[in-house]
């Protein structure tokens, strides 16, 4: 009976891990906790990232919006020049002759004047 015990035992210690198996569950514990510590580091890596992207998609809406309003007001500045221009041409075709000329344009004095393709209109 002693025997038989003795071997059930001997059995059982055999099936147990040796030292070898400790030591490999040891590193891969160790490999664990690093694996863990980079992901973690990784992840806050991650979220710094998206709030970034964020940060930048808000900015390009703020310039955009920036831009539309700057568009407006050139658009709206030249379509009150275009109807003063035309007010002002509307008014001098009904004055007299006389007082046509009078009204004269200050053109830049000096240089050769462009316009459109890069043409020469005449030396100023």
């Amino acid at each position: 009976e002693k025997e038989k015990l003795y071997l059930e035992l001997k059995n059982i210690l055999a099936r147990q891990p040796g030292p070898e198996v400790a030591e490999q569950l040891s590193i891969y514990q160790q490999n664990l906790r690093e694996k863990t510590r980079q992901m973690k580091a990784m992840a806050s890596e991650l979220n710094m990232y998206q709030a970034q992207v964020n940060e930048y998609k808000f900015e390009i809406e703020r310039l955009q919006r920036e831009l539309q309003e700057v568009k407006k007001r050139y658009y709206e500045q030249k379509r009150k020049e275009h109807l003063n221009k035309d007010g002002l041409t509307g008014s001098m075709q009904g004055m007299t002759g006389a007082s046509k000329s009078d009204i004269r344009v200050q053109q830049p004095t000096g240089g050769t004047r462009f316009t459109g393709g890069g043409f020469s209109l005449g030396a100023g």
